[in-house]
């Protein structure tokens, strides 16, 4: 007899309607199963989704969850469910465990590889079935602090270049018309070398406000595919002299005429730098985070630590007549594109400035655009 028989037998119920009752119930469970478990997929989905790093500790350090932003910065990829954080934290440099343990709110800057990220840094706690746990945040911030700086810079070139242009146009005419009645008197050589000096420094204060105003002019990229093999036979005709590797298969997504004034710029400047135009080398290559580098090597005379931290800064140069304005200008470029430009020294001497393109279907803000990854793994 089952136990729905004996159900019946003891208090008259009907096995039938037992059987409905119980199978009403196996069906709402297995709903309600079916809805939790769709809950906890979109979920996951959002928070994998999401632009930041997100990992949970339990209260001795131990990692119970992080999301897919996580094990990219952090974890090289891998799933760090179970490790413990805090002893991974003992390797890293003390700059990088100093911000990560911090339990308020902060920016901070970390540097791998010859290049810099800044990331903001939040951290929460809560309780998890009566168990405190914590919750840390950390979010990529080099993108958009690039851009609000841009942004202030290009107000500030606007005010600055009226302000100045607006007193240098009657000083230049001036200077023109006192010149051409030096012609007509009798002038001391000394008053000429005097005129000649002003004249000097006033044109080349001006030729400095016109490239400087270049930056606050600059159009918005508009870009397209362009196939490699046509864009750098192109330039190929233009920098005959210098050594261009064999075009990468395939297109990137770009504004050529931009990034075809990027390439002589930095040519123009590695020239500059004393680097034999054999010596000078472009390369297209595709970037292992997806999208195209485009690379400018020079054998010139290097780059100091000061000049490395100060080359992408307006108006920073160390060329006797330089406006400073070239690697500035370029950078606006490759940020516009929501690319990275980065400088380098090349080993062996010179240097390496090259310049990173994202594919056409990754023009957002995620975390892959961070390069100094924090990846504790390696320690």
């Amino acid at each position: 007899m089952s136990i729905l028989d004996r159900l019946n037998a003891s208090f008259g119920l009907d096995p039938a309607a037992m059987r409905e009752e119980i199978d009403q119930l196996k069906q709402q469970l297995h709903s309600q199963q079916n809805a939790a478990l769709e809950r906890q997929q979109l979920l996951q989905a959002v928070v994998d989704a999401a632009p930041a790093a997100i990992v949970l500790l339990d209260e001795v350090g131990t990692i119970a969850f992080a999301n897919a932003g996580a094990c990219e910065l952090f974890f090289e990829g891998g799933q760090p469910e179970g490790e413990n954080f805090l002893r991974m934290l003992a390797k890293v440099p003390e700059p990088l465990r100093k911000a990560l343990l911090s339990d308020s709110d902060h920016i901070f800057r970390f540097a791998s590889n010859g290049e810099t990220e800044t990331y903001h840094l939040a951290k929460r706690h809560l309780s998890l079935g009566e168990r405190p746990h914590s919750v840390l945040v950390v979010r990529p911030m080099t993108l958009e602090l690039s851009r609000q700086e841009n942004a202030v810079l290009r107000k500030a070139i606007r005010v600055i270049h009226h302000e100045f242009a607006n007193s240098l146009a009657p000083v230049i005419s001036l200077l023109h018309s006192a010149r051409a009645r030096l012609g007509q008197l009798e002038a001391t050589p000394k008053l000429e070398q005097m005129l000649a000096v002003i004249e000097d420094r006033v044109l080349h204060l001006n030729v400095f406000l016109t490239g400087f105003a270049a930056l606050g002019r600059l159009p918005k990229p508009r870009p397209q595919e362009v196939g490699w093999e046509a864009f750098l036979n192109q330039l190929r005709a233009l920098l005959a002299d210098i050594t261009i590797a064999p075009a990468p298969a395939g297109s990137g997504w770009f504004d050529p005429t931009q990034l075809q004034q990027i390439i002589i710029n930095l040519v123009k400047n590695a020239r500059e730098a004393g680097s034999e135009p054999a010596q000078i080398a472009l390369e297209v290559s595709e970037a292992p985070e997806g999208g195209h580098r485009v690379s400018v090597l020079d054998r010139g005379t290097g780059m100091t630590d000061d000049v490395l931290e100060n080359a992408l800064v307006p108006s920073f140069t160390t060329k006797p007549s330089g406006s400073g304005m070239g690697l500035a200008l370029c950078r606006e470029i490759i940020d516009a594109h929501e690319g990275r430009l980065r400088i380098a020294r090349r080993e062996g001497g010179g240097a390496v400035v090259s310049c990173w393109l994202p594919p056409r279907e990754s023009q957002s803000v995620t975390l892959d655009r961070s390069r100094a990854k924090l990846s504790l793994s390696r320690y």
